[in-house]
């Protein structure tokens, strides 16, 4: 993770990718927590730097974008500027609307825009790392593209 010259202001990735190269999407919450200056979250991201192209899903764009304030000088493009960011297309939804499925059959239902970001990650055959424990019931279902941290 990047620093900006201030203590605890940090940075994610900023490089664009290339179509097919190999992504990790970070989950809302590890995003908060890196950027609050948790350091498992920081280290878990930059443990990534250099091996994986990190990305966000649209709805983690939302769900900062809506949420926590940030100082003025670290803006949320600062944070987050130059990641791709996953949307949710018909084969997106396809995947989420199973996820939902069999967590609902087991009884395990868990927040609803964790099931729609893991849907993304899934439908993209992408990993997806988080350290929000909901995400242990989808990876239960079989997903090992699904990193609880």
């Amino acid at each position: 993770m990047e620093e900006r010259g201030q203590p605890g202001k940090a940075r994610i990735w900023q490089k664009q990718t290339q179509l097919g190269e190999r992504m990790v999407i970070f989950d809302t919450n590890l995003l908060i927590d890196a950027l609050s200056g948790q350091k498992k979250a920081i280290e878990t991201i930059e443990s990534y730097k250099g091996k994986e192209n990190a990305a966000i899903t649209i709805l983690s764009k939302y769900e900062l974008l809506k949420g926590k304030k940030f100082s003025e000088q670290q803006t949320m493009d600062d944070m987050i500027g130059g990641l791709n960011a996953y949307g949710l297309g018909e084969r997106e939804v396809g995947e989420c609307a199973s996820i939902y499925r069999a967590l609902k059959a087991k009884g395990k239902l868990i927040d609803e825009f964790d099931i729609l970001i893991a849907g993304i990650a899934v439908a993209n055959n992408e990993k997806l790392v988080t350290n929000d424990t909901g995400f242990k019931e989808i990876k239960k279902l079989g997903y090992s593209n699904i990193i609880v941290i």
